[in-house]
């Protein structure tokens, strides 16, 4: 039986070191490369795609908080065609990355996740952060 190749496509730099936490830290989901590519404003090419494995299911994860989804159907469009894609598997945050932590973790803002000064230096102090399991430990309902 031969194991399954996982590749992640998130929206952002937050998204990328939650899925990283959850896979190594965590063990909850499934280990697999994860670049960062917003499916719902860029085309995938197959460029892009030339890296992937016969047999790899791609996971895109994204954002709902716009109404736009010409791109996000190309792209799955594109992805299905794909001879290296077995499968496609698709993850959308609703509204925000932001908030799914709010509502999941017992915390009324996200700055208070990462005890940021403010909302919009959270991403960056996420980004920078060695060791958000432990955070979001401390945080977890």
């Amino acid at each position: 039986m031969s194991k399954n190749i996982y590749h992640f496509f998130v929206e952002g730099v937050g998204e990328r070191a939650i899925i990283n936490t959850l896979k190594t830290d965590f063990q909850c989901i499934q280990a697999g490369k994860v670049d960062v590519f917003n499916v719902i404003q860029n085309k995938l090419n197959k460029n892009i795609l030339m890296k992937l494995k016969p047999g790899t299911i791609v996971i895109l994860v994204f954002d709902t908080d716009k109404d736009e989804t010409d791109i996000l159907d190309s792209n799955l469009r594109f992805l299905k065609k794909q001879p290296n894609v077995k499968k496609v598997i698709i993850i959308p945050e609703v509204k925000k990355l932001e908030d799914e932590l709010v509502r999941s973790c017992n915390i009324t803002n996200v700055k208070d996740l990462m005890r940021s000064k403010s909302n919009s230096e959270y991403k960056s102090d996420l980004a920078k952060c060695k060791k958000f399991k432990t955070s979001i430990n401390k945080q977890s309902v």
